[in-house]
């Protein structure tokens, strides 16, 4: 009976160690997921910026190889709502050009490590100032690979390296979707403005013109009339 009772005593303890493994291995895809979560904010940047006239602004984005260097950019105000602008890679050569363009979006595969340089100009313009808004993604994400032992993380390394990517992609469309809105904006906002205007002008207009009729009217009516002697 002793040996029939400790025979039957030890599944436990191994039941014990497969759900201690799989609690670790639980607690590996949470702390990955908050990583992937945490590193979010950083992803599609947005940058509001002012441009004078005559004058010509560049910001730098480091990449590395394999991966893209993605972006969307937006005039939101400025007269004729336009801008030049360029990308140069690390050896300063030009793989990047849209002239006069009021916006715009690029995806440029990066062959070496280092700095892309993304230049704005308002040279075109001698008295319009320009704003724009500019939204980037390096295609740098979140480093899931020291959480935890690789035959724990197979499957839910992969799958949240997806879904981080996903994250990062619908992050990037939204600040996009978001400067599209705000130009838009703008745009409706003057247009009304000046339908306002014109509105208004055509009405005094049209008030003039109806009083000088009148005038008119009254006056020839009222003017005496040349009598004849029979």
């Amino acid at each position: 009976m002793a040996g029939v009772s400790s025979a039957r005593a030890s599944p436990p303890p191994r039941r014990r160690v497969g759900l201690a493994a799989t609690a670790a291995a639980a607690a590996a895809a949470i702390a990955a997921a908050a990583v992937a979560l945490s590193s979010l904010p950083t992803v599609g940047r947005a940058i509001n910026f002012d441009l004078p006239p005559g004058q010509e602004e560049c910001f730098y984005e480091e990449v590395h190889a394999g991966r893209k260097i993605t972006g969307a950019y937006a005039v939101t105000q400025g007269s004729h709502m336009d801008i030049d602008m360029r990308v140069y890679n690390p050896k300063s050569l030009l793989v990047f050009e849209a002239i006069r363009e009021g916006e715009g979006k690029f995806t440029i595969p990066a062959d070496a490590d280092g700095s892309y340089k993304l230049c704005f100009s308002n040279k075109m313009s001698m008295v319009s100032h320009k704003t724009v808004k500019l939204v980037v993604d390096n295609g740098e994400g979140p480093d899931l690979t020291g959480l935890a032992k690789k035959e724990h993380m197979d499957s839910v390394e992969q799958t949240l390296i997806t879904i981080a990517h996903s994250a990062r992609m619908i992050a990037f469309h939204q600040e996009e979707y978001r400067q599209l809105h705000d130009r838009h904006l703008v745009t409706v906002t003057s247009t009304n403005r000046r339908v306002k205007w014109w509105s208004l002008i055509e009405c005094l207009a049209v008030l003039a013109v109806s009083g000088l009729q009148v005038a008119f009217i009254k006056r020839l009516f009222n003017k005496p009339m040349n009598k004849r002697m029979v």
